[in-house]
């Protein structure tokens, strides 16, 4: 760990939120495909907003925009780009904390006057550092 969380999360949240970009467009690239309904041609994404009402319509919308909401404007795809890089950051130093204090590896290890104590840095074979060969 080069302990510098904050470039780590960013870069993997990022490259995390890449690796499942491209599946996106499996999902949703049938909804682009056109479409006639009642002689005006559609993409199915239009036809579906059409038969199921939902929070896009307008009455919606204009009730949004005298809200808070408004701020964000055009730039709904950025603000979801750094809130998915920081819940990554978040949820990798979280799980690393965990790995280390319930996964750490540590050995008893008898001194040389027959004491026992518990060490963290030494290898299975008992010695500290790594055994010269």
């Amino acid at each position: 760990l080069t302990r510098n969380w904050m470039i780590t999360a960013l870069v993997g949240g990022g490259a995390f939120g890449l690796l499942f970009y491209p599946g996106n467009w499996t999902i949703f690239g049938p909804t682009h495909l056109p479409l006639v309904a009642e002689g005006v041609l559609l993409s199915v994404a239009d036809y579906t907003g059409f038969l199921y009402v939902r929070t896009g319509t307008p009455e919606y919308v204009r009730l949004i925009e005298q809200g808070s909401l408004r701020t964000f404007g055009g730039h709904t795809t950025v603000i979801a780009a750094f809130f998915s890089a920081f819940v990554s950051m978040l949820m990798f130093t979280v799980w690393w904390y965990f790995g280390k204090v319930y996964c750490t590896a540590f050995y008893y290890v008898k001194g040389a006057r027959g004491r026992v104590s518990m060490k963290n840095d030494v290898t299975a074979f008992g010695e500290e550092g790594f055994a010269e060969g």
